[in-house]
């Protein structure tokens, strides 16, 4: 009588979902004590492990500083929502330029003669410096200006935050596994569904017949 009595109030009562759930609970909570499995029973759970912090991009997109972007075209690389042209080899990369710094070497004057060692003078043109490589030859040394030219770039759009693996499941900002047979993920627990003999819900841990 007092299982039938709690149901009523919860029957009664619905507007108020917080109120049944208490009276359901209750209700499981007492056939239960009395190891009544045929009434109600506990559902059966698996530990999933703990979840970990989402890392992963969705199918098509690259990380970048916690933010997922679509893939630059080949020879840009991506910082941030720009994708930015790659600096030939040889050159240094400064950011929005490409760069070779300025070099000076010595020339090679061992074809000039004792009285006029840098060819500056009587002998003139007797150094001689490396060739193809842009050096100018100033007597003594070989002298190579810094070089410099802007890089391209295009937009790709603004970042969008990283999400769960596909075989897992997003919860309270954590990544689980997913949960394997029609069972229920809730944090590190998968909950399996209620069993025929026991198929209602109730207080969200156990399960029990119509009409208890």
């Amino acid at each position: 009588r007092s299982l039938q009595f709690l149901y009523f109030i919860g029957h009664h009562h619905t507007i108020k979902m917080k109120s049944f759930a208490l009276v359901c609970l209750l209700a499981v909570g007492a056939v239960a004590q009395k190891n009544d499995t045929q009434h109600a029973c506990w559902k059966k759970s698996h530990p999933r492990g703990a979840g970990k912090p989402i890392d992963a991009c969705a199918p098509g997109l690259v990380l970048d500083a916690g933010l997922c972007y679509k893939p630059c075209q080949a020879n840009y690389t991506g910082v941030g929502p720009v994708c930015w042209e790659n600096c030939p080899p040889g050159w240094d990369d400064t950011g929005a330029t490409c760069m070779i710094p300025e070099k000076i070497i010595s020339a090679n004057n061992s074809a000039c003669p004792w009285y006029d060692e840098c060819g500056e003078g009587l002998a003139k043109g007797c150094s001689n410096c490396p060739p193809n490589q842009g050096y100018h030859d100033d007597g003594c040394t070989c002298r190579r200006p810094m070089q410099s030219f802007d890089k391209k770039s295009y937009g790709r759009g603004v970042g969008v935050p990283m999400v769960c693996k596909p075989d897992e499941q997003e919860q309270a900002g954590l990544c689980y596994p997913l949960c394997p047979n029609g069972s229920v993920g809730d944090g590190p627990v998968c909950w399996d569904p209620c069993p025929a003999s026991n198929p209602v819900h109730c207080a969200g841990t156990m399960c029990g017949v119509p009409g208890f």
